[in-house]
């Protein structure tokens, strides 16, 4: 595959026949898991479409489910624990290759399955001595990792910090090889408390970063702008990704700001802590402009800024945001192949977070009014 060097103008394809394709979720699903009553999920941290399975990782009991493509459980793996291919908080499950890797973030540990769910190994990806901690974010086919190392920070006065996090990559036993860079963390509330201590929380309409595995390739998503940027694994630049029409920065609908911190508050269940919430939200101020990428959410995203599946990347437009009398618009993706640029957008009728692809079929989660949470598989139309 041929890639861009970074002076060039990247950003796909422009006008005519080669204008961005229009791909769109069906709202009917092909089938669904977490509907029936006597098999409910809770706290889903991934699925993955495999040739017989869709396979559902839940962080609330640890463990990956394998069900047929008719919505059948046939295996189920994991478990919460210590021992092998248990976890003590299974943050994410992705495919790499013929194999499934699970993340542990209580021990950085990495679990490999095979796709019909047999543990084949388990490795502990290793600190980086300087750093306090490290999370690992993905994992390349051959088996390496990139991770983010972060050191403790305490604030001497209240602000929004986004504190830099340095993407480092481990081999396939877990030991550290290299030190990317340092990109930009979410934007984030930070104020003193106590001696010595800080509470802190996102900033409403705030900038959420990532930094995803694209073929051997490390994609950086800072949302400073539509531009997320390629590297190699020698910190060089491959690539530049953008929309064909790049949007002009969306002003802050000011005048809705009340009606907006409402909604979403009012959708949580925050008890007690919702005096203390509103105080810290008038406190951070507001940003100027909605940044290109993400969704609004009060807590961590639970959606991701951009998706890296199926040889593709899948950039979600900023989204979320109530409206008076009106559900908020459904997502909106921008589907880019590296090297090429924007080759699609894809669009969804309804909220849901888009997990895998794999051709015209798409795994997406759906929760509920009452906060079910239902994984479907839908047709992508017009792929």
């Amino acid at each position: 595959m041929a890639y861009l060097h970074e002076d060039r103008a990247a950003g796909g394809r422009e006008g005519g026949s080669d204008a961005p394709a229009a791909w769109r979720l069906d709202p009917v699903p092909l089938m669904s898991v977490g509907d029936a009553e006597a098999d409910p999920l809770y706290e889903v941290a991934g699925v993955v479409i495999t040739e017989n399975h869709i396979v559902i990782a839940q962080e609330s009991t640890g463990t990956l489910r394998f069900y047929t493509h008719a919505g059948v459980i046939d295996t189920v793996a994991g478990g919460i624990g210590e021992g092998p291919g248990e976890f003590g908080s299974l943050q994410w499950m992705k495919r790499a290759g013929d194999h499934l890797l699970a993340y542990d973030a209580r021990g950085d540990g990495i679990a490999k399955f095979s796709l019909a769910g047999r543990l084949q190994s388990s490795i502990a990806v290793a600190r980086a001595e300087d750093h306090l901690g490290l999370r690992t974010l993905d994992v390349f086919s051959d088996g390496s990792s990139l991770s983010y190392a972060y050191g403790f920070y305490t604030p001497t006065a209240p602000a929004v910090q986004r504190l830099p996090r340095t993407l480092v990559l481990s081999d396939a036993d877990g030991a550290l090889v290299a030190r990317l860079f340092d990109m930009a963390g979410p934007e984030t509330w930070y104020e003193p408390f106590g001696n010595g201590g800080s509470a802190q929380m996102f900033r409403f309409f705030g900038r959420v970063t990532a930094a995803l595995v694209i073929d051997s390739l490390v994609m950086v998503l800072e949302n400073d702008s539509y531009d997320i940027p390629v590297y190699g694994r020698d910190g060089v630049v491959r690539d530049t990704l953008r929309p064909v029409v790049v949007p002009e920065p969306a002003p802050l609908p000011r005048d809705q700001v009340e009606f907006i911190r409402e909604a979403l508050l009012d959708s949580w269940d925050l008890g007690d802590q919702r005096g203390e919430v509103e105080r810290m939200l008038v406190a951070m101020g507001m940003p100027e402009s909605l940044p290109p990428y993400g969704w609004l959410s009060l807590g961590y995203p639970d959606r991701p800024p951009v998706t890296a599946v199926d040889g593709l990347v899948w950039a979600l437009r900023y989204g979320g945001i109530p409206r008076e009398g009106a559900e908020p618009d459904g997502p909106e993706w921008f589907v880019f192949e590296v090297g090429v640029g924007q080759i699609a957008t894809l669009s969804s009728p309804d909220d849901v977070v888009l997990y895998d692809v794999a051709g015209d079929l798409a795994a997406v989660l759906r929760r509920t009014d009452l906060g079910e949470e239902i994984v479907e598989l839908r047709r992508i139309v017009g792929r």
